[in-house]
């Protein structure tokens, strides 16, 4: 395994190692993705034996542009979903999975069986660059063992499955930190946000005219840190599954729906809504924005993601921090928490499954 420049002849490089079936670590605007060839059920295979990853987790599946839709996504589309699909395009390309019909050639475990794929365009030079070589989607799940802290540079992925990858490109630091938003659109219910992630529900909502449905979120009453905030129906067909299997009752409707995910070694705690409690001396703090001096000193370690508290950076730098603080042999780690609009409500979401259960 190798750690390369995105040169062009890395590129090519990459592209020939999918074409024959390896597994490359991938640079996105989210996280870095294990790339695989999404219509190799061989490749795709090796991703899900890499990460240690439940076959009832499905991929996303990233396509190049537009145009290219059609190698993920059955096609011609119910109008109800093309005018959604309308709608959300200039997300595109961007941090936005929409769930949607599967073509016929994405294979079963892609898909954990399921009739829909969830498919996007990434907002990445060497993302799109990958793409732009191949003849095929690329799968790309986070690039990290099934569970753990996702990875947002190079060196997290060859931490983790190094020997499992034929060569990493490196992006260097993912933009946003925090995977994609997802949405399931064309449904008889309408609109319903899955995941929430960098793209805002709020946003989304907005090109739809004001209907989407906010699904597999629940709420936390945490310590809310001090931050400045950004400013922010007809069925689909539903072909049947491209090797004729059955649809698995158990499979998720798309990926980052597990209840525990994004964990770190180290017990991680949101804060209760009175702070911090107890002796701390051994733990560590992982801040939003400065926290006074006579809270910072009771623990070992502090870790402030953004000098103003701009949710922006806090989710830019989340995952990298929390790998290390991991890494320090720390007893807890104690994290801030924020309300949970915007940007806030994906960060949320990834602290309350990475927390340990109390």
């Amino acid at each position: 395994m190798t750690i390369e420049r995105p040169t062009e002849a890395a590129l090519d490089r990459a592209a020939t190692r999918l074409a024959r079936g390896e597994l490359v670590g991938m640079p996105t605007e989210t996280v870095y993705g294990l790339a695989a060839n999404a219509t190799d059920p061989a490749a795709v295979a090796k991703v899900f034996a890499a990460k240690g990853r439940p076959a009832v987790n499905p991929l996303i599946v990233h396509v190049a542009d537009v145009t290219r839709l059609a190698e993920a996504v059955a096609w011609p589309l119910d109008p109800t979903a093309q005018a959604q699909l309308d709608a959300l395009t200039g997300f595109w390309p961007g941090p936005l999975t929409l769930v949607l019909p599967r073509a016929r050639s994405i294979p079963d475990a892609v898909t954990a069986g399921r009739p829909t794929v969830a498919v996007r365009i990434p907002d990445h030079p060497v993302a799109l660059g990958l793409l732009a070589r191949c003849p095929f989607p690329i799968a790309a799940p986070s690039a990290n063992r099934s569970n753990y802290v996702s990875p947002t540079r190079a060196e997290h992925v060859a931490d983790g499955l190094g020997q499992d990858v034929a060569m990493i490109l490196d992006g260097g630091p993912c933009r946003h930190g925090i995977e994609s938003t997802i949405v399931a659109i064309g449904g008889p219910d309408g609109p319903r946000l899955l995941r929430p992630g960098a793209v805002p529900a709020e946003a989304i909502r907005d090109r739809l005219g004001g209907v989407l449905r906010i699904e597999n979120v629940s709420t936390v009453t945490p310590h809310i840190a001090e931050v400045s905030r950004p400013p922010d129906r007809s069925s689909l067909p539903s072909p049947p599954p491209a090797s004729g299997a059955a649809e698995d009752a158990s499979a998720m409707e798309a990926p980052g729906m597990m209840g525990r995910h994004y964990s770190p070694r180290t017990p991680l705690r949101i804060l209760p809504p009175q702070g911090p409690s107890g002796d701390r001396s051994r733990c560590g703090r992982l801040a939003f924005a400065p926290i006074p001096e006579s809270e910072a000193s009771r623990y070992a370690l502090v870790s402030v993601l953004s000098p103003s508290g701009d949710l922006r950076e806090v989710a830019s730098g989340l995952f990298a921090a929390i790998r290390e603080l991991d890494r320090r042999g720390l007893e807890a780690i104690d994290v801030d928490a924020c309300q949970e609009t915007g940007l806030g409500r994906a960060i949320m979401d990834r602290l309350r499954r990475a927390a340990t259960e109390e």
